[in-house]
């Protein structure tokens, strides 16, 4: 039996490996929203922990798509996670503003924690493959 030996080169693309880990991270953040969405409503569950919850939930979905760009790029998995965690939390700061919600100092903090997990996501990502 002949055993599998990894590709010597990387597998994705940038553009597309950035899109499905950016893809596979608003989806889960999704997710996470309507199962903490349904717990407020039928549970006693109050908004602030929901809140709270809800900021865990996206910090596993920015790792777990940055973890994806990693495994798909194959290299350099700091910088590809990093620009997909940026990206991430850009699009969240996009929708805040259109919900009304403001930018302040918090938003820089978001966008370096966005970098931040997407380098770690991304250095998991390559190191797994």
């Amino acid at each position: 039996m002949a055993s599998r030996r990894k590709p010597a080169e990387p597998t994705g693309t940038a553009p597309f490996a950035h899109l499905r880990g950016l893809g596979f991270a608003l989806a889960l953040t999704a997710f996470f929203l309507i199962v903490i969405s349904f717990f407020v409503s039928v549970t006693g569950l109050t908004e602030v922990a929901a809140r709270w919850i809800m900021v865990a939930g996206g910090v596993i979905a920015a790792l777990a798509g940055s973890y994806q760009t990693g495994k798909s790029m194959g290299r350099a998995g700091w910088l590809n996670g990093g620009i997909t965690g940026l990206i991430y939390a850009v699009i969240l700061l996009v929708l805040a503003l259109l919900l009304d919600m403001g930018l302040s100092a918090r938003s820089l903090i978001t966008l370096a924690a966005g970098f931040t997990l997407g380098a770690a996501g991304g250095v998991l990502g390559v190191n797994r493959r």
